[in-house]
């Protein structure tokens, strides 16, 4: 016999509403339920619809459109990301693992973004930057401010995988994303971990925004062993 496993509330408000795509009661292209409805059809708060919605949007079943919600892209998957993303819902990925793969993505997803990135994405990625700065500076570091700069990090990296313009690329980097996110809310929910990837983030910007991929990758590297070194320490607290 193999242990029971604690299935999270996400998982299976995700797992309830593949199977809702499924029915007549909504085709492509249809607008989801309100969170609200969600919330109250499921019995489970509006931020576990959020990252449920979120979650389904990095799988490929969902459009969010800023101002008007959530929009039903596909009904059924059959995807190689999502064969991916099934696997890693079905095991327990360890922290080493996370490791070995993002230190080979996100250095090719760096000097991508150097070689390829337009003068917007390069916008893009330094202005999350600041953003990530002034929420840090901005008042008592508290649990909330923690959860706001992880995503705010998360924004960053996934930014520099869009700047790549590689389809498969930043479909892997959203997965891998979606899938550390247990690490990495436990990471920055410490002020001084949270601290460590202002330096890091400016480097990255500033070689990107100097078109030095050599730079760049050594950067993220950097960042990358500094950031996994805090995420360890995190997962064993």
């Amino acid at each position: 016999m193999q242990p029971i496993e604690r299935v999270s509330q996400t998982d299976m408000v995700v797992k309830e509403l593949t199977k809702f795509f499924l029915t007549s009661e909504i085709a492509e292209g249809d607008k989801l339920p309100t969170e609200l409805e969600l919330c109250e059809r499921l019995r489970v708060g509006r931020s576990t619809v959020r990252e449920s919605i979120k979650a389904l949007q990095v799988m490929g079943y969902v459009n969010i459109e800023p101002g008007r919600g959530a929009f039903l892209k596909r009904k059924i998957l059959d995807t190689p990301v999502h064969r991916i993303l099934s696997w890693l819902g079905s095991r327990k990925v360890e922290l080493a693992e996370f490791i070995e793969v993002r230190m080979q993505l996100e250095p090719l997803a760096v000097r991508l973004a150097v070689e390829r990135g337009t003068a917007d994405d390069i916008t893009k990625i330094d202005a999350i930057r600041t953003e990530y700065e002034k929420m840090l500076a901005s008042g008592p570091f508290d649990e909330k401010i923690g959860d706001k700069l992880g995503d705010l990090d998360a924004r960053f990296h996934a930014a520099i995988s869009e700047a790549s313009h590689n389809t498969l690329l930043i479909e892997l980097n959203n997965l891998v994303i979606e899938a550390f996110k247990e690490f990495r809310d436990r990471t920055f929910k410490v002020e001084n971990h949270a601290k460590n990837a202002v330096a890091p983030h400016r480097k990255i910007t500033a070689a990107i925004q100097k078109r030095d991929a050599v730079a760049a990758q050594r950067h993220m590297k950097e960042h990358l062993f500094k950031a996994l070194e805090d995420m360890a320490l995190g997962a064993g607290e």
